[in-house]
């Protein structure tokens, strides 16, 4: 895979960092830190310090009962951060969007990849305007690579973010397949509708989606099984930083989630994955710098 004119090939047990910047006031983790362009820069730049491969960049939270932002607000938060991370630092930027409108706009703006939560089938849930672009289409047509990552919220029809409905389809699996079956069949849904739209599989990222509409336990399922969730022979990412899965298990708020982040980041690896989302690229580049030198001298 090509990000910016960079090989991020897998290859020799390395895992390529992506560090999460939220441009959001009410993320679960770090919401309203960065608010301005000089608070954004020092971020990037800690980051690239710190051994960061892709800057991911949210303007909208996908937590729990988070407010839904108009396309509008979401570019307003977006773009000023793309461009003033463009004008200054040459490291990739990726954009947290399932919004074909947002991304054809933040691809304009420099953006180098695509991560959609929603794999490509938001449009399945909610028709767009007649004529308007999928999102699968903006990013075909910008020719740019893209995260796909399994939301099982496409499992049961309800909308983004509705905070009841979301924890409800969280904790009641009776008369569901089992979690491994549905992220494996729900990603290969999502490489097909990338492959129509004309995107290959050499651009293509995919995310399992931990803590995304599964019960704890189907959390922890899916990090202990990582190595069965890959599919198509396409490159993988995990995106478990400081999710609940970790802090129902050690008990801590998103803060304290770091040490449990890390060991999913190993887990990661030990499976093949060529990438992991994380908000600590610093404890994680390390732990995984350990763990790859550990492991080519074994």
């Amino acid at each position: 895979m090509w990000i910016r004119g960079r090989d991020f090939s897998k290859r020799n047990n390395h895992v390529y960092i992506m560090g999460i910047l939220n441009l959001t006031p009410d993320s679960f983790s770090d919401g309203g830190r960065f608010g301005s362009r000089d608070d954004i820069l020092y971020c990037v730049k800690e980051m690239i310090q710190c051994g960061v491969d892709v800057v991911d960049l949210g303007a909208e939270s996908t937590r729990p009962g988070a407010i839904l932002v108009s396309k509008e607000e979401e570019k307003e938060r977006l773009l000023p951060a793309i461009e003033a991370i463009r004008a200054e630092y040459e490291v990739p930027v990726s954009v947290d969007t399932y919004k074909a409108e947002v991304m054809d706009a933040a691809f304009s703006a420099g953006a180098d990849l695509a991560n959609d939560i929603w794999g490509f089938r938001y449009e399945e849930l909610h028709e767009e305007a007649e004529g308007s672009e999928t999102m699968a289409e903006v990013v075909a047509r910008h020719g740019k690579p893209v995260v796909l990552m399994h939301n099982d919220l496409m499992e049961r029809n309800v909308d983004l973010r509705t905070e009841d409905q979301w924890i409800r389809s969280g904790v009641s699996p009776e008369g569901r397949k089992d979690v491994l079956l549905r992220v494996r069949e729900g990603l290969e849904r999502s490489i097909r509708i990338a492959e129509d739209a004309g995107i290959p599989r050499d651009r293509i990222l995919l995310d399992p989606g931990v803590g995304f509409a599964k019960t704890q336990e189907e959390n922890q399922r899916c990090l202990a099984e990582l190595a069965q969730l890959k599919v198509g022979n396409c490159d993988m990412l995990l995106g478990a930083s400081r999710k609940s899965v970790i802090g129902n298990i050690l008990g801590v708020p998103p803060m304290e989630r770091e040490e449990g982040t890390i060991v999913t980041s190993i887990f990661a690896a030990e499976a093949g994955y060529s990438f992991v989302r994380v908000h600590d690229v610093k404890g994680n580049r390390k732990a995984l710098d350990f763990w790859e030198k550990i492991r080519s001298e074994g």
